[in-house]
């Protein structure tokens, strides 16, 4: 008896960690958020977002993501409601992540967001918007999408990013 208990546990420990290694070092974010005064945060699965399509751009030079979506989450943080400034959350949250992602280097000057990504190349994984308000008291928000997309996916992510913010 003493036997299957511990292959059991054995069993169950293999398991748990393997449900933790598919998550996103990038859901520690969420995760160390969830429940804080401010915080809203909500979750598009792969169902969700194949109901609607990203496309970016007009008269003639419409833009559509391309690529495999997986998820997409969205972070709004409140800074009349929660003990800290909107652009404190943004350097906290920013802070929590691993130094395997990268800051993409936006070419509009004044931009009001700051793109992270986790890949190689053209190809990525995960991409993070982190989204500052001009407004001291207005709010902050992080959105990330989750899937297989290129690099001429990014200014639609953005675009999407900005559009979950109004």
């Amino acid at each position: 008896m003493k036997t299957i208990t511990t292959l059991f546990f054995a069993l169950g420990l293999l398991l748990s960690s393997l449900l933790a290694m598919s998550q996103s070092k990038a859901d520690k974010i969420y995760d160390a958020f969830d429940n804080k005064d401010g915080v809203t945060s909500f979750t598009f699965t792969k169902d969700m977002t194949d109901a609607f399509n990203i496309d970016h751009g007009d008269d003639g030079e419409e833009k559509k993501v391309s690529g495999d979506l997986q998820k997409i989450r969205f972070l709004s943080y409140n800074p009349e409601k929660g003990d800290m400034s909107g652009e404190a959350f943004l350097k906290k949250a920013v802070s929590m992540l691993p130094s395997q992602y990268k800051k993409y280097e936006d070419e509009e000057e004044d931009s009001n967001a700051e793109i992270w990504l986790l890949g190689k190349g053209k190809k990525y994984k995960e991409c993070h918007v982190f989204l500052h308000n001009d407004n001291p008291s207005g709010n902050s928000f992080l959105v990330s999408f989750y899937g297989d997309f290129t690099v001429n996916d990014l200014e639609g992510l953005k675009a999407t990013g900005k559009g979950f913010s109004k």
